[in-house]
């Protein structure tokens, strides 16, 4: 290594030349289990080094290393059993691969627990036009009817969404919606729902990019009819 000039480095420097490439490796990726972990190897590594790189060793840098890997392995920790609840049912299976196929795992299953599925018989009003709609439905079997002026104006499936205007618009139901069949709905109430999307921006943003997507094929087979 004469010949690059780096015949002066021992291992010592070779480790926190280590540390600080790994460190700038981490704020490469994108998945934050890759990213906590590789800042756990290291902060590790730089402990070492300010162990051993000086004449005696920087109990300052030794220890605020210790701590930030402290944090980032309890937050792996948290990862690990985040993921571990995130197995999903057969028909969560089927609506994550639906309509929330753009959503993580672990998000995807954030989203089940704020809210909860429901079986509703025939003939059971989900919205009324002109009315407020506390919650955001998603069906995830059977179908629905939707009205406008008393008007049937298109049939639900299931993976289609229910007051999504509402919640985007931030208004009041654009339409009658009943159920014809007997349906398994999934809900979640609005505050819980823009709770969730305060807590986790990423979640929301990915929400709203289904519940936009919905919107436009919605209006696009409208006027196709």
């Amino acid at each position: 290594m004469a010949w690059l000039g780096l015949d002066w480095m021992g291992w010592q420097d070779w480790t926190g030349a280590t540390c600080y490439l790994i460190l700038a490796m981490s704020y490469l990726v994108t998945s934050m289990l890759w990213l906590r972990s590789l800042a756990v190897v290291s902060l590790a590594l730089e402990a070492i080094y300010f162990i051993f790189a000086a004449g005696e060793p920087l109990w300052v840098g030794i220890f605020w290393s210790s701590i930030f890997v402290l944090i980032n392995v309890v937050q792996l920790w948290r990862l690990a059993q985040e993921r571990l609840r995130a197995r999903l049912s057969a028909e969560e299976m089927l609506l994550h691969r639906g309509p929330f196929a753009a959503f993580t795992r672990t998000a995807f299953s954030r989203l089940l627990r704020a809210g909860a599925w429901r079986d509703l018989p025939a003939a059971t009003l989900l919205t009324r036009e002109g009315e407020p709609v506390p919650e955001l439905l998603v069906i995830g079997s059977g179908t629905a009817r939707v009205a406008v002026h008393g008007r049937d104006v298109a049939l639900m499936q299931p993976g289609a969404f229910i007051g999504e205007m509402s919640l985007m618009m931030q208004g009041n139901a654009i339409a009658t919606v009943t159920t014809m069949t007997a349906c398994r709905v999934f809900a979640i109430a609005k505050p819980d729902l823009a709770g969730l999307c305060t807590q986790d921006t990423a979640l929301g943003a990915a929400l709203h990019r289904v519940i936009g997507r919905d919107l436009a094929l919605k209006l696009t087979e409208t006027h196709a009819a």
